[in-house]
């Protein structure tokens, strides 16, 4: 997958519960980076996001202190808050006080209308899909934790038809991942993929990935290498991502942390905008051409 694709696929939910005023939780700094991002190709090393995590009673918080989209909605200073509980994702922007809550199923739910309801405009195909986990055995220590050592491959084959033209994009990438055992039950939001179901094209290389991680033992992922190349129209690119954590600590997280501030304002989502910009697709369509 690409670069971007790769470091949404992995945004997930883990849950431990806990109890008291401060729960026992997990803080740590998180830092991803890549090569082949930008103009120069690939050998130019960027840094995609670094944040610093917190982790309790099935909550997680990144604090973004470095990204690629300075004064976005992830950009530095903004923070974003998960709840394994609600399924939700809210980015918070203290800078303007404003808040954007996400449901990332509903979001793929959205998105999938908004493409059926284009029907003839513009169709995607996946095909050629396969996916692979091994099990490497025991992989270095990290952070003062032992870790095993696992390997993922993913291949398929994206075919975009729209206006009559279609373009056909083959994917291959592996990622090699190392779980800590020992910090089982408190997990870096940033990992493993969410369960819940998926839509759209993309649904079936979703549900096979999530089975390969079901497959891995429990834990906390502490680093992974992402190595991808997409051809498209004969024309190959690759990049790769490395995600890892430092500074892990089991601390006490007061629950107010994973808390939107009071007096922030809620705005408008984009699942509002694609489940609008769908129904106003559908009603067009049934109204027909004027005459």
């Amino acid at each position: 997958m690409t670069m971007r694709a790769a470091s949404f696929t992995t945004l997930a939910l883990c849950a431990t519960f806990a109890t008291g005023a401060g729960a026992q939780g997990l803080s740590y700094d998180l830092l991803t980076s890549g090569t082949g991002l930008g103009r120069g190709g690939a050998g130019e090393t960027l840094t995609f996001m670094a944040a610093h995590g917190q982790f309790a009673d099935g909550k997680s918080r990144l604090d973004i202190t470095e990204s690629l989209s300075p004064g976005g909605p992830m950009g530095p200073g903004t923070y974003m808050i998960m709840n394994t509980t609600k399924g939700t994702m809210t980015m918070v922007d203290p800078a303007k006080r404003q808040y954007v809550e996400m449901n990332p199923g509903e979001m793929a739910k959205s998105a999938a209308g908004l493409q059926q309801a284009m029907g003839g405009m513009m169709k995607q195909e996946l095909s050629g899909v396969r996916v692979n986990l091994e099990e490497l055995g025991a992989g270095e220590t990290i952070e003062g934790y032992a870790t095993l050592k696992y390997r993922l491959s993913q291949d398929y084959t994206m075919k975009t038809s729209m206006m009559g033209r279609t373009t056909e994009m083959v994917q291959h990438s592996t990622t090699d991942l190392w779980v800590a055992p020992k910090l089982d039950g408190i997990m870096n939001p940033m990992a493993r993929p969410a369960a819940s179901a998926a839509t759209g094209p993309m649904a079936a290389l979703t549900a096979e990935v999530t089975k390969a991680y079901a497959k891995m033992r429990p834990g906390v992922m502490l680093k992974s290498i992402t190595t991808s190349e997409t051809t498209t129209s004969g024309r190959s690119n690759k990049s790769t991502m490395t995600m890892t954590l430092s500074n892990v600590k089991r601390t006490s997280i007061s629950p107010s942390v994973f808390e939107v501030p009071s007096g922030y304002t809620k705005m408008a989502s984009p699942m509002d905008a694609l489940g609008a910009a769908s129904d106003s697709l559908k009603r067009a369509m049934k109204r027909g051409p004027k005459d």
